[in-house]
């Protein structure tokens, strides 16, 4: 007897960030699986459309799904449909995987206590997808007895003309002595990018949201270009020689609640700078840290302060060749692919 995958719904459109992208890339490698969507109400329907939503749901549930399958839903998600699902899975008995995409509680707050509604979303599944060694560690110390799988970094799928357009550009690159890092993401949110102090041969170049009042106070050596979609960035990005994954208020020390998320978040930057060729610098002490030392494919650093010798102590062309090494996994979702199949048994 096959058995399927299906999937709650969730909206993935293009919002020039992080957000839209990597969901897409989600639900790209679930379609992969023969994964199957159950239908919910789109979100500009009316909120009396929206009713429709856990009835359909529980129908569903209750004719469709079998014994072997097995449910995945992602976190933020709706968490009465997760206690509809849970509830009916003790007369179905088939098997609920959450894949972590945000928690918003540990991302806000900034604390290990995550919120108790959240927390019972999680504990709903059988098994997680966490991002990283860290947010299971996080999640054990919360109270999560679920079987939980570290997937180890987003994946960045691209088509065949951009993996192309990539390898070109990444074969004409050359390193000149001024160092060139890119930065992309909400950049309003990325406070760290008005205070920090960027040694005199290092241009930060940056793309993103990023509010003209904003714009006025970043630091000497930032160099904004504007907003480009998911599939442009990465051709942007090729031509730099590291991307900088870094959040916080700090001027040279992670700090805030946003930047202490580094700790067991997958950062998206991550996985757009290696599927664009290029290696990382990371925080060491962030969710990313193990796979950039594992992967050998950038750098750790402790504070900002750090920058400027760890570039010009590193074996560039070395981290390069991991970066590349490391992006055609990106680019076919091998990581996620790999998690799935591990919590599909």
């Amino acid at each position: 007897m096959k058995n399927n995958i299906y999937v709650l719904n969730q909206r993935q459109d293009e919002t020039f960030d992080a957000a839209g992208k990597a969901m897409r890339d989600v639900f790209s490698v679930l379609a992969d699986k023969k994964a199957k969507i159950i239908w919910s109400v789109p979100k500009h329907c009316s909120k009396y459309l929206k009713l429709l939503d856990l009835p359909y749901l529980v129908l569903f549930l209750l004719f469709c799904v079998k014994k072997s399958d097995s449910v995945f839903y992602s976190i933020p998600e709706n968490h009465l449909k997760i206690r509809l699902l849970k509830r009916l899975q003790l007369l179905k008995k088939y098997r609920i995987i959450c894949f972590i995409n945000d928690l918003n509680a540990f991302r806000y707050d900034g604390q290990n206590d995550g919120d108790p509604g959240e927390v019972r979303a999680l504990a709903a599944a059988d098994k997680i997808l966490a991002p990283n060694v860290n947010t299971v560690s996080m999640l054990k110390k919360n109270g999560i007895s679920s079987d939980m799988i570290p997937v180890g970094i987003w994946d960045y799928r691209m088509n065949e003309t951009q993996i192309a357009k990539i390898r070109e550009i990444s074969h004409a690159h050359k390193k000149e002595n001024e160092v060139k890092i890119a930065f992309a993401g909400n950049l309003n949110k990325s406070e760290f990018l008005s205070v920090m102090e960027i040694p005199s041969d290092v241009r930060m170049e940056l793309w993103g949201k990023l509010d003209q009042e904003r714009e006025k106070t970043l630091a000497d050596g930032c160099y904004y270009h504007g907003i480009l979609s998911s599939d442009e960035i990465p051709f942007a990005v090729a031509e730099m020689d590291y991307g900088l994954v870094w959040d916080g208020s700090g001027k040279d020390e992670i700090e805030g609640g946003l930047g202490e998320y580094l700790r067991y978040n997958n950062s998206h930057k991550c996985a757009l700078y290696l599927a664009s060729g290029i290696p990382v610098i990371v925080w060491s002490r962030s969710g990313m840290a193990n796979f950039v030392r594992e992967h050998a494919c950038g750098i750790t650093i402790d504070r900002l302060g750090d920058l400027d010798q760890a570039i010009h102590t590193a074996d560039y062309e070395k981290l390069k060749e991991a970066a590349l090494a490391v992006a055609p996994k990106l680019w076919e979702g091998y990581y996620l692919s790999q998690a799935i199949d591990s919590a599909c048994g």
